[in-house]
């Protein structure tokens, strides 16, 4: 700890000067030389850091205080040494004596600032990058190793904010510079509101209600749907001139209603798969080799997600949102194509997984720059069957990559997704739990970033009874989850109860 700079400047000694000629004076009256009291000198504290005065306490010999908020502290020298002790709030107290009366009747004391060091890390361990962290007038941001400093630091309470955390709060009391903290996830338990719920009044009004009754405590709705149609009123320029716009909703209703139930807001934006767009901006898509827009099975278009300017359009929708009020933005269809005859399909980039890999990961890379500083989580469905891959099984999805630039990777864990003999299972339908369990467990061992889990669960061919029991597997993880309806389906039953405060 390097000590304080004590620098003694040029004495202004003391004059006594003697007068002659005074008035009054007659012969043979005696010339009596005025008393002069004892010097004094002054005592500034200043910060070391930027030689700004402090509101200080000066201490003389452990009794006399001043305090340099009512002015520069004088001291008288009584000929012998004199040990003068500075303080002030976030610095490094400083004890020194004054042996000989100091030059220039004047002392300057620069008191170090107490810098409070430390690491913020998940429940698991894992570095928190981003971590605003704040304690009195000082504040930081933890880098990609979650480590951050406050200097000048105060005893008092430090606060820990973060998109997709649980904020926290620790008390300091100054008896130590090293803190190390950890941050709980936000587990979300969502159902899914679609585009056509939210035109039915009566529907949308029961959603809200079925949510306030149990422990459902978030909400998913579409912004940007499968086919690249956006479902409000937007400002967004780009969708209004490709006529992608079809108001279902106002945003801030959608926000007002969800918030002042406490409930967290998901907006879903599907990214690739995007006829509009696509349409309007061929030589950003994925095309065959006649020039023509390439299709998937199910007749959409898809923009070449190798192409950093089919990136933009989604984003700035999501900033939309998040500023509008959305607690987190889910990218959906953020992949290369799939379902369909992809060898047909030409790309700006060459298509191997080294690539492919690389250009998902600079769309969320991207996201995450515009989204996150605003405050918003940022989360990416993905295909679940590349939790337990060795390869992004060419959609250029790698749960570990993912997990070091977003906040949540959404698997869509349907057992309706996987065939006959997956696991052995003749019908894997009839094994959700088993399914997830799985799946779940694979996945979790690929992460090696920041980013959780929250599985995308089904409701639509498992029993109320399996439905609980696949969102108890992924609860006695440590997660949330998120339900997917087509019709709002959703079983009373089949959510868990709202807990007593």
């Amino acid at each position: 700890m390097n000590r304080p700079l004590l620098s003694l400047l040029a004495a202004v000694a003391v004059i006594a000067s003697s007068c002659t000629a005074s008035i009054g004076v007659q012969p043979g009256d005696a010339v009596v030389p005025p008393e002069l009291g004892d010097p004094t000198f002054e005592v500034r504290v200043l910060a070391a850091d930027d030689l700004g005065a402090l509101d200080a306490t000066v201490k003389i010999d452990g009794e006399s205080v001043f305090e340099t908020s009512k002015g520069i502290p004088t001291v008288t020298w009584v000929k012998e040494p004199i040990e003068v002790e500075a303080t002030a709030a976030g610095f490094q107290p400083y004890t020194f004596t004054v042996e000989d009366f100091p030059d220039s009747a004047l002392i300057e004391v620069r008191l170090e600032p107490i810098v409070l060091k430390g690491r913020v890390t998940s429940e698991t361990g894992r570095p928190l990058p981003g971590v605003s962290v704040s304690l009195g007038g000082a504040i930081d941001q933890t880098d990609n190793e979650g480590r951050y400093s406050l200097e000048r630091a105060k005893p008092g309470t430090i606060r820990l904010v973060r998109p997709a955390w649980l904020p926290a709060e620790f008390s300091w009391d100054g008896s130590f510079d090293q803190y190390d903290m950890s941050m709980q996830s936000r587990v979300i338990q969502a159902i899914r509101v679609s585009p056509e719920d939210l035109l039915n009044q009566s529907q949308w009004q029961s959603l809200l209600s079925l949510a306030e009754g149990t422990g459902v405590n978030g909400l998913v709705v579409d912004l940007k749907t499968e086919d690249g149609t956006v479902v409000y009123r937007t400002d967004v320029a780009v969708a209004n001139s490709i006529g992608a716009v079809s108001s279902y909703f106002e945003l801030p209703d959608v926000v007002e209603a969800a918030h002042e139930r406490d409930l967290y807001l998901i907006g879903r934006i599907g990214v690739f798969q995007d006829d509009f767009l696509a349409a309007d901006q061929p030589e950003n898509a994925v095309v065959k080799e006649d020039g023509s827009l390439w299709r998937s099975n199910n007749g959409f278009a898809w923009l070449d997600p190798s192409d950093p300017v089919s990136f933009e359009y989604s984003i700035a929708l999501a900033e939309e949102a998040c500023l509008g009020g959305f607690d987190e933005i889910q990218f959906d269809y953020v992949s290369y194509p799939f379902g369909g005859d992809v060898s047909t399909a030409i790309f700006d980039g060459d298509y191997n997984q080294e690539v492919r890999v690389a250009s998902i990961n600079a769309f969320l890379t991207r996201a995450y720059s515009v989204l996150h500083p605003i405050g918003c989580t940022v989360s990416s469905t993905l295909l679940g069957i590349v939790l337990e891959s060795s390869a992004d099984e060419g959609v250029g999805q790698r749960p570990g990559s993912m997990s070091r630039i977003v906040d949540v990777l959404s698997p869509t864990l349907y057992s309706t997704n996987y065939g006959p003999g997956w696991k052995n299972f003749e019908n894997p339908d009839d094994h959700a739990v088993e399914i997830v369990d799985t799946a779940l467990r694979g996945g979790t061992g690929k992460l090696d970033g920041f980013g959780y889990i929250r599985p995308w669960l089904q409701t639509w061919t498992i029993s109320k009874l399996d439905q609980r029991a696949v969102q108890r597997v992924v609860s006695d993880e440590g997660m949330g989850w998120m339900l997917w309806s087509n019709t709002a389906n959703y079983s009373r039953d089949a959510l868990p109860q709202k807990s007593r405060p």
